[in-house]
């Protein structure tokens, strides 16, 4: 049977939604490659002489290219029992996990993942809004939006029971409303910001597609500061106003 390497998401940023599962298989680890959004207290789990190599990746500030992270996983796995890839939020979403699953099988190893609490789902719900409120929306969906044409691509047109949770699209907070406001959005659809949600440091920042659309540049070269962040579109937003 070929050695394991372990995928492991280490959830939205609160260090207590780590699963128990992932707390288990740090506490065995001989390496582990982590992310920039991994609490640094959750490396606290592991043995005394763990290996550990911090392998972040932030918008223009990658510390490795994810071919030499790939290179790194199956070097070390070829040397250490328990190699653990740490991951933010959950290894398949918005994680380039599965090129990393390609690689480890590519070398002969057996990957296992270890799934975590998705900050697309967990950091709304640590700000009270709802992604499913039979009041207001029986849909939501999960896109990037740092490629506006993609997103115009894929967002075409405007459902009243839909919200939209859109990551790494802040630093295109600017195209993402003007184009949302082009494919017939309404111009009072709440959006919120959500900036480091589950953590000590979270905040939220509410507005308007159109009281966004008219903001002058510096709102949006300081709104870049409030990264990691989600832009989230729709009427559960207003949920606790309206319930």
């Amino acid at each position: 049977m070929s050695k394991k390497i372990y995928l492991v998401g280490a959830g939205p940023g609160d260090i207590e939604l780590l699963t128990l599962k992932a707390v288990n298989i740090l506490k065995q680890a001989d390496v582990v490659l982590y992310d920039a959004l991994v609490d640094p207290q959750t490396l606290d789990f592991c043995k005394e002489g763990v290996i550990k190599e911090y392998v972040g990746k932030r918008k223009d500030k990658h510390l490795k290219k994810q071919d030499e992270i790939n290179e790194l996983l199956v070097a070390y796995g070829k040397t250490n029992e328990v190699v653990v890839r740490l991951k933010g939020g959950t290894p398949f979403v918005f994680g380039r996990g599965y090129e990393e699953v390609r690689a480890i099988v590519d070398a002969g190893f057996e990957p296992v993942i270890i799934s975590g609490v998705s900050a697309t789902t967990s950091v709304p719900e640590s700000f009270m809004i709802p992604s499913i409120d039979r009041k207001f929306n029986d849909s939501y969906r999960t896109i990037t939006g740092h490629d506006i044409d993609v997103f115009k691509d894929i967002v075409t047109s405007y459902h009243p029971r839909e919200n939209l949770v859109i990551m790494m699209g802040v630093h295109n907070l600017k195209n993402i409303v003007d184009a949302l406001i082009e494919k017939g959005f309404p111009l009072d659809l709440p959006v919120a910001i959500l900036s480091k949600g589950s953590t000590k440091e979270a905040s939220k920042l509410v507005a308007t597609l159109k009281e966004i659309q008219l903001k002058d540049e510096s709102f949006f070269v300081e709104i870049k500061n409030l990264t990691p962040a989600m832009i989230f579109v729709g009427a559960s937003v207003n949920s606790q106003n309206n319930s």
